[in-house]
């Protein structure tokens, strides 16, 4: 399979034109766009990005890119790192991608540049989990020089960050233990305040703005304030288990010390591949919300180059097919029907942030959170 993806990549070309008539400027040469030149442009840019890069890492030590992340950290062996070595073979070996939660990788990304010693050139995570960085200045104004050729729409993309993929957010439950212990599958997410889940739920915590903050704050955009909170304080006082990461709440579920949880879409596919068997089941609330997932390149990254390089594979084919890979839902939607083949056929996905209020003053929405359910 991975052979088949990589010679499929590699013939079909660093990204999918989808627009004509642009210009762009590349490492300060200014390149205009036609329709029967677009193809060839964007492998222009690419070559270009790849040379400036190639030189950096040669002249760098045995690592000559960083990227903090959210995700699994074997999702770069499993697989970005064989597509991003199959194009570029002499940055083989030398990226480290290193995964953390989102409230320490934020932690980490602001406290490195107030100090003057940014370690990371990349970091990828949910768009809230990661404003604060934008916030704080820790990230670079750029934008690729990719995007006005392939289908961004407004929204999607920002003076620091670019849409990668639809990081869906979800319920699940243990089919297992709600049986056991004679609980109802809930059917909406006001049943989560429910007394009768008491000690049973689970999920990430919402200061750090992830995947938890997707639905609660989506939420608040449908209800009155008034009636948001008391929803909030009602699934309070049923003590649920706060978790660092969405993963660790879906880990709970699994083993049973939760019965339901606020969960990740790649997560579940993922574990539904190990394991065909495992307790878990998806619980269908319509709709269902996402939050859009990013890479951004830190403000004073020790390897820019290879930095850019990188976002533009991202955001590529290539760079999609492994978004894919990884059972994250890829912004390039032709690469994510059978992946979304997990989902009720009838889906309606919308987007957590589509009113933008919490972007614009994340901090207030985190300690809101914090003082609703301590941490």
């Amino acid at each position: 399979m991975l052979v088949i993806i990589l010679g499929a990549a590699a013939a079909y070309g660093f990204a999918r034109p989808t627009s004509s008539g642009s210009t762009t400027t590349v490492n300060g040469s200014t390149v205009t766009v036609t329709a029967s030149s677009t193809l060839t442009t964007t492998t222009a840019i690419e070559s270009s990005l790849a040379s400036a890069a190639q030189a950096e890492c040669a002249a760098a030590g045995s690592t000559c890119l960083t990227i903090l992340t959210t995700q699994s950290a074997s999702n770069w062996a499993n697989c970005y790192g064989p597509l991003f070595d199959n194009l570029y073979p002499w940055a083989a070996g030398k990226v480290s991608y290193a995964s953390d939660s989102t409230a320490q990788l934020t932690s980490t990304v602001i406290s490195s540049y107030g100090a003057h010693n940014v370690q990371a050139d990349v970091i990828t995570g949910t768009l809230a989990g990661l404003i604060p960085t934008v916030a704080a200045g820790a990230v670079m104004n750029y934008t690729s020089p990719l995007v006005p050729f392939m289908n961004y729409t407004a929204g999607s993309f920002g003076p620091s960050w670019i849409t990668t993929n639809d990081a869906i957010v979800h319920m699940i439950y243990n089919p297992q233990v709600l049986k056991e212990n004679n609980l109802p599958v809930p059917k909406s997410w006001s049943d989560l305040a429910n007394p009768e889940y008491k000690n049973w739920i689970a999920f990430q915590s919402g200061t750090s703005l992830g995947i938890t903050t997707a639905e609660f704050y989506y939420l608040s955009t449908q209800m009155s304030n008034s009636s948001w909170t008391t929803l909030m304080q009602g699934i309070a006082a049923n003590h649920p288990i706060i978790t660092s990461t969405a993963g660790n709440a879906e880990q709970d579920v699994i083993s049973g010390q939760a019965a339901i949880g606020i969960a990740t879409f790649d997560d579940y596919v993922s574990d539904l591949k190990a394991n065909a068997s495992v307790p878990i089941a998806f619980d269908d609330i319509e709709p269902i919300v996402y939050t859009p997932g990013v890479v951004m390149i830190t403000n004073g990254a020790p390897h820019p180059n290879m930095a850019k390089l990188f976002e533009a594979f991202y955001i590529s084919v290539p760079g999609q097919t492994g978004v894919l890979c990884t059972n994250h839902d890829p912004y390039m939607s032709s690469l994510s029907s059978n992946l979304l083949a997990y989902l009720p056929s009838d889906h309606q996905l919308v987007n957590a942030y589509a009113n933008t209020a919490l972007l614009t003053d994340s901090g207030s929405w985190s300690d809101t959170f914090k003082t609703i359910f301590g941490a």
